[in-house]
């Protein structure tokens, strides 16, 4: 008998989660945040160091918009995702002064060819390195700031095979859309995890000349400029920013003809990372004099960072802040900023606060060598070493693997600095797994 009731009260719990989807009521209650597309890291003169991205900024950009809109139609982000060309108009009519881009901060191409017999096999390696942003944007004495919140680094690495003929350009640029949006696609939800969003309600206790004063304040974790809603019967009929902060309290400018009726209440909504276990690499090194010849500094060092700090995020489940090496850094007392460029080539800085845990990368290795050797083939050895310090955490450890590439003697050859390069690749996603930090 008390089976045949479980069965019952089970299909009535059934009917009712049917009429009332709970996605639905989810996303009623999510906050707004307003998508600004794409950007460049650097400032006006960084477009010469990205030819590929300058190539296909519109293709990128119209590709990336495509794949959020999907991925805000299906409802598995923890937020709505407004789409404006007026990104500021946007902002007055949402709870709150967030925004989402994504920065584009390395688009290698590597190309090598490998001789077999009579025929010439092209291989072409696409590096793309992108970095998602959510960003508070506020007006604090009629300047605009720009503080970073969230963020979480990509890299699409793939890699092609062709025959006697070289990956033209074309084929290029495509390959290079497809493998950002491809990235984008299977790691976006993933990398969303990480955001922490929560509510603070309060109440309106005064009000006289367009403001209103409200029963919460710094301790419940809002900032001046920060936008709040505000509620009539549980349902948002306006939104208004917070001119004075004090404690307890605050003061909100209300809309221009806005009138408060007795009852209405208001709600912030913040969005943090969910840890604040923050890494950022600050730097990367080249103390092999090796390594150094085939790869200088300026180049290596942002390629190591981002591959390290995308594979951190996604095997060591930490919150990684975009990399500080490459790019335009401004270097201050409180925390650093950045530049980056938008579409119509306009500059904009961008701050973030300080790491917790600043990361120290340094390849202090490369080899290779004949390991075996016949009348007919010979076993090259390729080996690479990469050393960590997290200073703060006390840490520090060399890191090192190796790959092994069988040649036809006097038939095949290859260059050994690419073999470097997809090394180095594969050693940062090692010490991101294995690391103990």
């Amino acid at each position: 008998m008390w089976v045949r009731a479980a069965i019952f009260i089970f299909l009535i719990l059934i009917i009712q989660l049917s009429a009332y989807p709970p996605q639905a009521i989810a996303r009623d209650e999510q906050p707004g945040v307003a998508f600004t597309g794409v950007y460049l890291m650097g400032n006006y003169q960084s477009k010469n160091k990205f030819p590929v991205f300058t190539r296909n900024q519109s293709k990128l950009r119209d590709a990336i918009r495509i794949e959020m809109k999907k991925a805000d139609g299906q409802g598995i982000l923890p937020f709505n995702l407004l789409f404006d060309t007026d990104t500021e108009e946007v902002k007055q009519r949402i709870d709150n002064t967030l925004s989402l881009a994504f920065v584009v901060v390395r688009d290698d191409v590597v190309a090598e060819s490998f001789n077999a017999a009579d025929t010439i096999i092209n291989k072409t390696i696409i590096n793309v390195g992108l970095t998602a942003i959510i960003y508070d944007t506020r007006k604090i004495d009629d300047k605009e700031r720009n503080t970073v919140v969230f963020s979480f680094p990509l890299v699409g690495y793939s890699q092609r095979l062709d025959g006697n003929t070289k990956c033209s350009d074309e084929e290029i640029d495509k390959l290079f859309v497809e493998s950002a949006v491809t990235t984008l696609r299977e790691n976006l939800v993933k990398r969303l995890a990480g955001v922490k969003l929560s509510d603070i309600s309060g109440d309106i206790t005064g009000s006289e000349r367009g403001t209103i004063t409200v029963n919460i304040g710094s301790t419940n974790g809002i900032e001046e400029g920060q936008f709040v809603a505000i509620l009539s019967s549980g349902k948002k009929v306006a939104s208004a920013a917070i001119i004075r902060l004090n404690k307890n309290s605050a003061v909100v400018e209300l809309p221009k003809e806005f009138t408060v009726t007795p009852g209405m209440k208001v709600r912030a909504v913040n969005m943090r990372a969910s840890s604040d276990e923050t890494m950022q690499v600050i730097d990367v090194k080249v103390t092999s004099k090796k390594a150094l010849k085939l790869f200088p500094q300026e180049t290596v060092g942002p390629q190591v960072a981002q591959w390290f700090s995308n594979f951190l995020t996604d095997r060591g489940g930490k919150i990684v802040l975009p990399s500080r090496v490459g790019g335009e850094w401004d270097q201050r007392a409180t925390g650093t900023a950045f530049s980056l460029i938008d579409r119509a080539g306009m500059e904009h800085q961008f701050e973030l606060p300080p790491p917790k845990y600043p990361v120290l990368l340094d390849i202090t290795g490369v080899s290779s060598k004949v390991t075996d050797s016949n009348a007919v083939n010979e076993i090259c050895l390729f080996k690479a070493w990469i050393k960590v310090t997290i200073p703060a955490k006390q840490y520090e450890k060399e890191f090192s693997t190796f790959s092994s590439k069988s040649l036809i003697k006097g038939i095949q050859s290859f260059e050994e600095k690419n073999e470097f390069f997809d090394l180095l690749y594969q050693l940062t996603a090692k010490i991101a797994k294995e690391a103990e930090i």
